[in-house]
């Protein structure tokens, strides 16, 4: 290519070039593909373009050139071929023709990452092991694909509040501290959306608005998305998202995602994204235990003044096992209880601090919510659960509504039994213990069960 180059001509024949195509072409794909474009030189005869990126670059070059050079021809413009290289390829050939002055100040760069959330605070169990272990891998070796070792990407899920987030910023401030000079990012899928949709919202004011917003995460060295989930399909999102992931992978680059879910379980989800997912590592958090429920109350505890005795601990561990928020919430709920009143914290006074819990929780659900939530979620009438039908669908949402009572309300079985149509308590335990039964061996009934369970704490 000659060094001898025609900026301003080359800009020109570009905008030429682009304003022809954005009238052949959905909107979508100038969008993803066209418009970032850029125009880098012109010697007379050669056009050389370049792309956001290597994917971008040899999509272009295996798909789009006879396009170009169709709309050349239409346009009589003096080029005879086309070029396309990537961002990077262009960096290198301005650095040869302009020299970087040199820096004249450097300006430290800022941790955007929780500090509080590391791996050393982060309590392990069985209930999280795995994905911990694979974090610290990844955080230490990003973009490690060694073979049948393949840690990119890296898919966690789990439910709410049981330390996701709290991992992927464990991540963030080990590189910040061990490889600074890493292009780190952590976004939520709402913001990765607010932003996608902002960019194009204002392209008639900002041309350069969607190509910085693709640049800004195509050429990161790690992107941590978390609650993937919400990752929204209109607009074209999950195709840029896409593309945004193969230009990651292809070069080597660490993908961190996180979800309250498995990827197979996202029904919005595009089947391409959901295999891509799958590739790398997918590890689950579950439910903390009750000893790592300790363990968590005991590590909020460390350098803190409070004092509080085991019996206590052993109380809470033992009454709240839902999540670590909730744990944590709960722990706070004591010692502040025993700060306003002035009273010995006691397991006596735990229980008193906790009695609004308790009764909030009993008042906010009981058996007639369970089963109208059991009905939209199996998408069953109540009439059916509670009746004598005994289809295959309607005998497991029937059962699950009875499980889901007898953990959560503290009702008599023979009770149960008379809300059920009047069914013998021997048929009420029998539910009850199929289903948690089912439960300990198959992820996809226990997945139904939390999210039923969801949807009851947001009525």
């Amino acid at each position: 290519m000659a060094q001898n180059t025609n900026v301003n001509k080359a800009e020109e024949l570009t905008n030429q070039i682009k304003l022809r195509i954005s009238a052949i072409t959905s909107t979508a794909e100038y969008m993803l593909w066209i418009y970032p474009i850029k125009s880098l030189c012109y010697d007379g005869k050669q056009l050389c373009l370049t792309a956001t990126s290597d994917h971008a670059a040899n999509t272009l070059t295996a798909n789009y050139t006879d396009l170009f050079l169709k709309v050349i021809d239409e346009l009589d413009l003096p080029v005879e071929s086309v070029l396309f290289i990537s961002e990077k390829e262009a960096e290198k050939i301005r650095s040869i023709e302009q020299p970087k002055s040199p820096v004249e100040g450097f300006v430290e760069k800022k941790n955007p990452f929780v500090s509080k959330y590391t791996f050393d605070n982060y309590v392990v169990g069985s209930s999280n092991r795995m994905a911990v272990v694979t974090a610290h891998t990844v955080a230490e070796n990003p973009g490690l694909n060694d073979g049948l070792l393949s840690l990119n990407p890296f898919y966690i899920y789990g439910g709410v509040g049981l330390g996701k987030t709290h991992l992927l910023h464990a991540i963030g401030n080990y590189l910040f501290e061990h490889r600074p000079e890493l292009n780190v990012i952590y976004v939520s899928a709402d913001r990765l959306s607010n932003e996608y949709f902002s960019s194009l919202n204002k392209y008639n004011s900002d041309k350069d608005s969607y190509r910085n917003f693709y640049h800004k995460y195509a050429a990161c060295d790690v992107l941590m998305v978390d609650d993937v989930q919400f990752l929204q399909k209109k607009g074209g999102l999950q195709e840029v998202f896409f593309h945004i992931f193969n230009d990651l992978y292809q070069n080597g680059k660490q993908i961190i995602l996180s979800s309250d879910r498995p990827p197979k379980e996202i029904n919005d989800l595009e089947e391409r994204l959901r295999t891509r997912f799958l590739w790398g590592m997918t590890t689950d958090i579950d439910l903390p235990e009750y000893e790592t429920r300790i363990n968590i109350i005991m590590k909020k505890l460390e350098g803190s003044s409070a004092k509080i005795s085991q019996d206590i601990i052993c109380y809470l561990a033992e009454k709240v096992n839902t999540n670590i928020r909730e744990l944590e919430g709960a722990l706070l709920k004591v010692l502040m209880y025993t700060q306003l009143t002035h009273k010995e914290a006691t397991l006596d006074v735990a229980k008193e601090a906790l009695k609004e819990h308790t009764k909030d929780t009993v008042e906010q659900i009981d058996s007639d919510k369970i089963i109208s939530t059991v009905s939209e979620y199996f998408h069953i009438p109540s009439s059916d659960i509670i009746g004598k039908k005994k289809n295959k669908e309607i005998v497991e949402a029937r059962m699950v509504a009875v499980y889901l009572i007898c953990e959560m309300l503290n009702l008599p079985l023979v009770t149960i039994g008379q809300i059920f149509g009047g069914r013998d308590h021997t048929t009420i335990m029998y539910s009850r213990d199929k289903i948690s039964n089912i439960i300990a061996t198959d992820k996809e009934m226990k997945t139904t069960i939390e999210d039923i369970k969801s949807s009851l704490k947001c009525r």
